[in-house]
Formats: structure tokens, C-alpha cells, sequence
């Protein structure tokens, strides 16, 4: 006789969820949609209020709906940010202990590919936002603190500019880990940090320029040089090499 098999039988919860996520994915329910009130998902689909509520409690956390509590209130359809996955990726990576040198081959991977698609796709207020933050940068290489951030910043904007949503999720997941590695500090020096300017300089001109192959160019020059320098600096047996929870965070 064959073996009868374990029968794992859903959640009331999740099987609403399920429901309500495919109206909403598939547009049945738009943007801007009020759902129906808890008593009436309660009525209407035979599921204890409970029930009813971590179903939305779920869709929230996914970003699909905001919920208004009180009388007045109730959940409304949303278009989920960014946000959510950058954190998800984010705490995947503190939370593994992933190595600083996966990040940073991620790193040199990815950022290329953006400067290439910001070359192709950038608009003249994505383009002013590069240059002005680049201005910043070039006043800040006396100020680390201030330097740190604006770095930072000019690469995200450098990958929104791409044009390219999922890739900029990512980008914005693994730039701030890598930026508060504990490792950073060693390789900004008042050197690294002038020569960096002009790596980004290189780069924003050929962004300016449209010039695709150049910008891909540059970037991957940049990025494979402080990947260079961070390895040298820690180690391929150091300390610092994992990327973790920041204290106090």
C-alpha cells in the first residue's frame, strides 16, 4: 500500500492573503482602492476576525495596502516601494555575516552596468543631481564623516539615474554595508579620497556625454580599485572582513 503522506492544510489567514494579493497584482484592485472593512471581509469570506486581520497585517508588511485604524479609517491599496526589499536584502547580508569580498564583487559587478544605463537613460534633473552632489563631494575630502556620506549618496543617485528598479534595490541593499565595514576607515585616506574625486569625475563626464562604453569603463576602474585596496587593508583573513548589525542599530 503506498504511504500516505503528511496533508499540511493552509492558514485561513494566508489563503485570504493570497486572494487579496492577486486582486491586487493582477489589478482588479487598483491603487488608491479602499478594501472592504474587516466586518465585511469577515461576512463576506465566512473567516473569524482574526483571521481577517493578519491577512491584512501580511499585505501590509508587504507594502500592497496601508491600514488606518479607528472608525474613519480602514486599508487602502498601495504600490509598494522600494524600501522593503532593500531592508530584507539588507538584513540578509548583516544577519549571514556575509563577507565583505561578496560584497564588493557584487559591487564591481553591478555598478558598471548602472553607469553604462545612467550613459543611456539619464534625465537632465537625474544629471543635475550627480553634478551637484558631486560638487559636495569634491568641497567634503577634508571632512570624512560628511565625504563618507556624500560618497554614498552619489552612487545611489549614479544607479537611480540607470533607470533600472530591481538593480537599484539591490545597489542601495549593499552600499551602505559596505560603506560602515569596519575597514572603510583604513582605506580613506586624504589620498584615496582626492583620487576618488577624479574617478568620479571621469565618470559623471561620461554619463554628460552619453557615452555608454565610458562610463562603463570608469566606473569598473573605480570600483575594482577600492575593492583592491579594502582586501589589501584587511586581509583575505581578517577581522573586518564580515559585514555586521552596526552597534546601536
Amino acid at each position: 500500500m503506498e504511504k500516505i503522506t503528511p496533508i499540511v492544510v493552509p492558514k485561513a489567514s494566508d489563503v485570504l492573503a493570497d486572494r487579496l494579493r492577486g486582486m491586487i497584482l493582477g489589478g482588479t484592485l487598483a491603487t488608491g482602492d479602499q478594501l472592504p472593512s474587516e466586518r465585511e471581509l469577515v461576512m463576506e469570506t465566512g473567516l473569524s476576525r482574526s483571521s481577517v486581520r493578519e491577512a491584512l497585517r501580511i499585505l501590509e508588511i508587504e507594502g500592497l495596502i496601508a491600514t488606518r485604524p479607528g472608525r474613519t479609517g480602514g486599508s487602502v491599496v498601495t504600490r509598494p516601494g522600494r524600501a522593503p526589499l532593500v531592508r530584507s536584502m539588507e538584513l540578509f547580508v548583516r544577519s549571514h555575516g556575509i563577507r565583505l569580498e561578496a560584497l564588493l564583487e557584487c559591487r564591481i559587478g553591478l555598478e558598471p552596468f548602472l553607469a553604462r544605463l545612467a550613459a543611456r537613460n539619464r534625465s537632465e534633473q537625474q544629471l543635475e543631481e550627480i553634478r551637484s552632489l558631486h560638487k559636495e563631494f569634491e568641497a567634503s575630502v577634508d571632512d570624512v564623516p560628511r565625504y563618507k556620506r556624500l560618497n554614498l549618496e552619489w552612487h545611489l543617485a549614479v544607479a537611480r539615474a540607470s533607470g533600472n528598479e530591481p538593480l537599484v534595490a539591490l545597489m542601495e541593499a549593499i552600499a551602505e554595508p559596505i560603506m560602515d565595514a569596519a575597514s572603510y576607515q583604513q582605506v580613506t585616506t586624504d589620498e584615496m579620497r582626492r583620487k576618488t574625486v577624479r574617478a568620479h569625475e571621469r565618470v559623471l563626464k561620461a554619463i554628460e556625454n552619453g557615452d555608454e562604453d565610458a562610463a562603463h569603463t570608469a566606473m569598473e576602474r573605480h570600483v575594482t580599485a577600492y575593492g583592491q585596496l579594502v582586501r589589501k587593508a584587511v586581509g583575505q583573513d581578517g577581522k573586518d572582513n564580515k559585514i555586521k548589525k552596526p552597534t546601536g542599530e
